[in-house]
């Protein structure tokens, strides 16, 4: 009899440690990223002015995001850009398969979680004029780009329309942490 209490009781706490588990973080899949960015990111368009000289547009699209998979700590997105660039040396345009790496970083006020310290990891360009004029200019005006774009674009937001935890999240969270396939957000330190 004593065994079966004993039983009973280490069953209720191992379920009361993993119910108050959830009460304290809230986890955001890939999944969930993947389809705000679907909604919110495709076909994108922004104008930049970089280094006083150098007018950039830059469209994104396809998009798709890799939580912690490809580098601890951090976000790798990969999908398409189309960049054109336009300064006194003359125009340049290119369509390129893009791998970017990025530390998430949670801003609480605005409940968004944005891409920092960005790096190109890899692309495949391809332009409408044949061989690009000065890839070694092009590629770090694209990375300035990417960099201006994520500064200000979040990669999701967090909506208390999506459940209670989420609405939690938006309320309580101060940090993220980066696990494999998702960003877990803690309520308590």
């Amino acid at each position: 009899m004593l065994n079966l209490i004993c039983r009973i009781f280490a069953v209720a706490f191992i379920g009361l440690m993993f119910g108050c588990n959830q009460m304290t973080q809230y986890s955001l899949t890939e999944q969930s990223i993947n389809n705000y960015l679907d909604t919110h990111a495709q076909n994108v368009s922004r104008s930049f002015n970089l280094s006083g000289l150098v007018n950039a547009d830059l469209k994104l699209n396809n998009l798709s995001a890799k939580i912690g998979q490809d580098q601890p700590n951090k976000i790798t997105l990969t999908g398409n850009a189309i960049f054109a660039i336009s300064s006194l040396l003359g125009n340049q345009d290119a369509n390129l398969q893009l791998t970017i790496n990025a530390r998430p970083d949670f801003d609480p006020v605005k409940g968004a979680i944005y891409l920092r310290d960005l790096e190109l990891g890899d692309y495949d360009l391809t332009t409408s004029q044949g061989n690009v004029k000065n890839v070694k200019t092009f590629i770090p005006l694209l990375n300035k780009a990417l960099q201006v774009y994520f500064n200000d674009q979040p990669v999701y937001v967090l909506n208390p329309a999506n459940g209670t935890l989420e609405a939690t999240a938006q309320k309580l969270a101060k940090d993220i942490e980066v696990q494999k396939g998702k960003l877990v957000f803690s309520f308590i330190k």
